[in-house]
Formats: C-alpha cells, sequence, structure tokens
C-alpha cells in the first residue's frame, strides 16, 4: 500500500472514529487519558476541542507533547485496526485561518460540535491544532505484525 493510500486510510479511520482517547502527561509525570469526542483530521494534523476551565489545558500548556488512540468498538481479533497519533498540540488563535478550517472540520465531523456553532457557544472552547510527528497504524486484516509507523512531514 502506498503512503497515500495508508494516509487515506488513516484519516477515514479517524473520521469513522466515534471517540478517541486524548493522553498528557500531569506535571506531577502521570498520564493522563480523557475520551474526546470534538475532532477532525487535517491531513497528517488532527483539531481538537475542550472547555477553557479544564485541568487538561493547564497541563497541555505545560507539556505540550500528547497523544491520541483510535479504535472502533467491536472488531474482530483477525481485522482489528487501530491508530494512535502522537504531536505537538498547540492552541489556535481564533481570527487565523487555521482557527477558520478547525471550526469548519470539527463542524463537518461532530453534530454536538455544529449545535455550539449554531448557538454562537464557543467562547467557552479552546480549539488545538495537534501538529503530528509519528503514527502508529495497526491493521490485523493485512496480517500479523507490528503497527505500521509513519513518520509524519511535521518531526
Amino acid at each position: 500500500m502506498s503512503q497515500t493510500a495508508n494516509k487515506n486510510e488513516i484519516q477515514n479511520y479517524i473520521v469513522d472514529s466515534k471517540y478517541a482517547l486524548l493522553t498528557y502527561v500531569r506535571s506531577d509525570l502521570s498520564p493522563i487519558s480523557r475520551t474526546i469526542g470534538s475532532y477532525a483530521p487535517d491531513g497528517e494534523n488532527l483539531f481538537f476541542s475542550t472547555g477553557k476551565e479544564s485541568a487538561k489545558v493547564d497541563e497541555i500548556e505545560k507539556n505540550k507533547r500528547v497523544s491520541f488512540f483510535f479504535e472502533h468498538d467491536n472488531q474482530t481479533p483477525e481485522s482489528w485496526k487501530s491508530l494512535l497519533l502522537i504531536g505537538d498540540a498547540e492552541p489556535l488563535t481564533v481570527g487565523s485561518n487555521d482557527y477558520a478550517k478547525a471550526i469548519d472540520r470539527l463542524g463537518a465531523k461532530s453534530p454536538r460540535f455544529r449545535e455550539r456553532i449554531a448557538k454562537g457557544d464557543l467562547d467557552s472552547a479552546i480549539i488545538y491544532k495537534v501538529k503530528t510527528s509519528e503514527l502508529e497504524y495497526l491493521d490485523r486484516s493485512k496480517g500479523k505484525g507490528p503497527a505500521q509507523k509513519i513518520v509524519a512531514g511535521n518531526k
């Protein structure tokens, strides 16, 4: 499979995922995972939204390295797929081109986010762009073996 085909398959896997696990590291070096529903791919990168007042915002400000784990429900072992995306989370500035693109992509992916846009209820949210440096894609339907590691162009 070509890199382009792989990247398209990976983007489709992200879009088809209902939720993802965001993992970050707290100041005491404890890894913390949280379920996220407001996310959308942007090429190799990923946009996500969370509440400005959440603890993860303070922790990501101190250590911007995060990971996202995607896994679909009800998979069989012989066709198991999962994706780990690793990169640096950067908050987007309201009014920037990336912010407008993120709003568009997040709204297209998430009905709940679309409702928030319609209500003008984004003041309490912060939107991040994860600049992906590494992807690990596991697809058991193609046989056994380790996850395919892809170094992103942002590294």
